[in-house]
């Protein structure tokens, strides 16, 4: 396994990152109707990516220059294509790139995020798999964004301007709930808080969720959303925490409160994803008297804190033709201690790697909760990595018995505050004889430590756990057996 960094980010690009969120867009004039799993983004029915958002750049420009693009002819669909469903007035972005007046002003600061690929955000390195509704730059956006700033960033004719693409067909939710109470979050960066929400009460039977969707209230503040679900015999211990707490919710980092993976996840969120649709015929399965529990990553550098009532939209259905869940991936040793990942402090290239085979126990539990036989193929639609302040890189990947090895996922340079889940374009089979691989790359060293009142910590030796200075190695898929 060779991990590899391809760039790092340059102070610009990194303000923008942090700001940027998703950053992908829906058509303008959609605003507020975007939202999700992976994150978590999951499975999505519509995509922005799927449609050629460069224009002609043949013909004379406002420069007086052929072949030289404009604001209004080539860039501005990409800029609304990729950024402005951040980059608007009252989203997370710190700053709006709207209009033509906005952009004038903010054209020069560009180039270097685009460049080194930061903008917009796009943690999957390139050669791992192909996924579907890709938010990066294409070859083609990026050449086109350079040639137009390199040009001196001309306006152009507004007459010019491509028509906006045929927006998504709006997401109509079963049913909606929101956290049970507005919650002020912390003016800092990051406020992690969970929210217990019970399932609702009429559903008396099994049902399945098949898309969903997320609607922040103060949208210039919530960062990312993950919803996670605890089954009936789960419930109490995650209600208690927040009963436990005065204020709406309740503290939470890594997850919502266990390590032992009885919240399950359900989806996520952040900013400009379209609602999650699980793929044809497959759906999660949500019991009678669950519990939600719904973590909300507060970020105030784009607004000041102030009262969010966030709400989720499920689709759900009472059968599906494949029952459908999201699996961890993880060395169970690591998490009883059996087998301790140890980062030791100061050391800068800490690796720790696992392989769980198809016959592991975690996958003859599943099969039996998917009403499928212990051998059946299974399908592997999405893929999603889990770590903390540590991490640098990681990746999974599905080892085949008659073949060559397949990525799923490989993340060349971490950022827990761009964690998502990514559907992958095509299924990979996982079958008999098969086996799943994760490795997770740690940095512990002085110059790699998190912040705390304004200094960096002293470097400790770290175990795995779900506290902020603790550490994970975890992978997330989305599994159906074979259609």
């Amino acid at each position: 396994m060779v991990f590899r960094r391809e760039h790092a980010f340059v102070p610009v690009s990194f303000l923008l990152c942090l700001s940027l969120g998703a950053c992908e867009s829906t058509p303008a004039g959609d605003g507020d109707d975007a939202g999700t799993t992976g994150t978590t983004d999951g499975s999505e029915d519509t995509a922005t990516t799927d449609t050629d958002t460069t224009g002609d750049t043949t013909g004379d420009t406002d420069t007086g220059v052929a072949d030289v693009p404009t604001y209004w002819r080539d860039t501005k669909s990409i800029l609304d294509a990729r950024c402005v469903n951040c980059h608007r007035e009252g989203e997370v972005a710190p700053f709006s790139l709207e209009t033509w007046a906005e952009v004038e002003t903010l054209a020069p600061i560009l180039a270097p995020a685009i460049t080194d690929e930061s903008m917009p955000p796009w943690p999957p390195a390139a050669g791992c798999n192909s996924y579907a509704h890709d938010r990066s730059l294409s070859a083609e956006e990026r050449d086109t964004m350079l040639a137009w700033l390199d040009a001196g960033y001309p306006e152009g004719d507004p007459a010019d301007v491509p028509p906006d693409p045929e927006p998504p067909a709006p997401f109509e939710p079963t049913f909606t709930v929101s956290l049970p109470e507005p919650y002020t979050p912390k003016d800092t960066l990051d406020d992690y808080r969970c929210f217990a929400i019970p399932w609702p009460a009429e559903y008396t039977e099994d049902t399945f969720v098949v898309a969903q969707d997320y609607f922040p209230d103060r949208r210039e503040l919530v960062h990312h959303v993950i919803a996670f679900y605890a089954g009936p015999g789960e419930a109490a211990f995650y209600q208690n925490l927040d009963d436990a707490d005065p204020a709406p919710g309740y503290e939470c980092f890594g997850g919502p409160g266990k390590t032992d993976w009885s919240a399950a996840w359900l989806g996520a969120w952040a900013p400009g994803q379209q609602p999650w649709r699980a793929p044809e015929g497959t759906g999660l399965r949500v019991e009678p008297g669950s519990l939600l529990i719904v973590q909300v990553h507060y970020n105030s550098l784009a607004g000041s804190p102030g009262p969010d009532q966030t709400s989720l939209g499920f689709e759900v259905v009472p059968a599906v033709d494949r029952p459908a869940a999201f699996v961890p991936v993880v060395e169970f040793g690591w998490v009883t201690g059996g087998k301790p990942m140890t980062i030791p402090a100061g050391e800068s290239n800490v690796m720790h790697s696992t392989t769980l085979p198809r016959s592991s126990p975690i996958f003859l539990y599943l099969t039996a909760a998917l009403g499928v036989s212990a051998n059946a193929t299974l399908d592997i639609w999405n893929a999603s990595l889990h770590m903390h302040m540590l991490g640098t890189q990681a990746q999974i990947l599905v080892d085949h018995s008659d073949t060559q090895d397949e990525c799923l996922l490989y993340i060349d340079d971490w950022d827990f505050n761009w964690q998502g889940a990514y559907e992958l374009e095509k299924p990979v089979s996982f079958g008999t004889g098969d086996s799943l691989s994760l490795t997770c790359a740690f940095d512990n060293s002085a110059e790699n430590q998190p912040i705390v009142d304004g200094q960096p910590k002293e470097p400790e030796t770290v175990e795995w756990g779900d506290g902020t200075f603790d550490e994970m190695c975890l992978g997330i898929i989305y599994v159906a057996a074979q259609g």
